[in-house]
């Protein structure tokens, strides 16, 4: 296992310095896609692998194929797969050489009949089943359709809500806020007070908050904010706990419920979720389960009864005994 790790850390090795290389040879600002084609000669990936079956070459006879390359390069993290396939095919095939020569050498000693080796590909057997039994019943079960469904379902229950775009000045004392107040009446751009007068981190932009609905801003702020009609500034600062506000709303808009294609992808991730959840449960409930607890734990169980019943009979004991005094008396 190590040594497998071992090669696969030089093969990643050996790509990234390839991938430097290409980078570096590369006009500065020009996009990886426009790279493609000085490099491969204006042919593209798929010119350059069209033939899967071409062997690349042979080790003892066994032949390495363009489809090995292209597997092995579809397998590396996206950041090495920035360079064309072309441009790193020679340190893949290399890479393959390594693994087909190590292969070859565990199958003539027979390390397929190590106890150890039958153990780990029992365990990836019961994986790959178990990840192919997942994917037949989420195809079956997370369809387009039901996608569609949940969807519909969502937007018929989206309830719209009024956003506020607005920018606001923030200062310490509210007659700093009234001069301002002033200074707007005098016909003073927003933003460049904003910008200049502002204690808030939103100056260097103007002021300028965004789109926001009422429950996303403190009280105060808000009911000044959603009172005000598009275009309007405040005419009396607004007090809050960060301070005094004179607000300007730019703009006013109902929100609306995002896009199916917004939508999908969360949508199957919850329903992918909830199917093997009760997938799992279902089949707990049709399978008979019992878990075994181990002697020490037996023996602790055993023990906690006996001195439970202990105190029960001591208990017993007591009672009879204040009913016989009681008798005496």
């Amino acid at each position: 296992m190590k040594l497998v790790h071992s090669i696969a850390l030089v093969l990643v090795a050996v790509i990234a310095l390839a991938i430097g290389y290409y980078a570096g040879t590369q006009t500065k600002g020009t996009p990886v896609a426009e790279m493609v084609g000085s490099v491969t000669g204006e042919q593209s990936d798929a010119d350059m692998t069209k033939d899967e079956s071409r062997v690349l070459a042979t080790v003892n006879g066994e032949s390495l194929t363009e489809k090995d390359v292209e597997e092995l390069y579809q397998s590396l993290p996206p950041q090495y797969r920035q360079a064309p396939i072309a441009f790193i095919k020679a340190q893949l095939l290399e890479q393959l050489i390594s693994m087909e020569v190590i292969a070859q050498a565990a199958e003539k000693e027979k390390m397929e009949d190590q106890p150890e080796f039958q153990a780990r590909l029992d365990n990836v057997k019961t994986q790959l089943m178990q990840e192919y039994y997942l994917k037949a019943k989420l195809k079956e079960l997370v369809t387009d359709d039901k996608i569609k469904t949940e969807y519909d379902k969502f937007a018929a229950d989206f309830k719209s809500q009024e956003e506020v775009h607005a920018r606001h000045i923030l200062l310490k004392t509210e007659k700093e806020a009234n001069d301002m107040i002033k200074l707007l009446d005098e016909g003073k751009d927003f933003q460049d007070l904003a910008k200049q007068y502002s204690t808030g981190p939103s100056a260097k932009s103007g002021g300028d908050l965004g789109y926001f609905t009422k429950d996303r801003m403190v009280p105060e702020f808000a009911d000044a904010a959603f009172a005000m009609n598009k275009g309007e500034y405040s005419k009396k600062p607004i007090k809050t706990q960060f301070g005094w506000h004179v607000i300007k709303v730019e703009d006013k808009r109902e929100t609306k419920a995002p896009s199916f294609e917004e939508k999908k992808a969360e949508i199957q991730n919850k329903l992918t979720n909830d199917t093997v959840e009760k997938l799992v449960e279902d089949l707990k409930k049709a399978a008979k389960i019992e878990i075994i607890k181990p002697e020490k734990d037996e023996k602790a169980d055993d023990a906690a009864k006996a001195d439970e019943s202990k105190d029960k009979d001591g208990d017993a004991d007591a009672k009879e005994g204040d009913g016989n005094e009681e008798k005496k008396d």
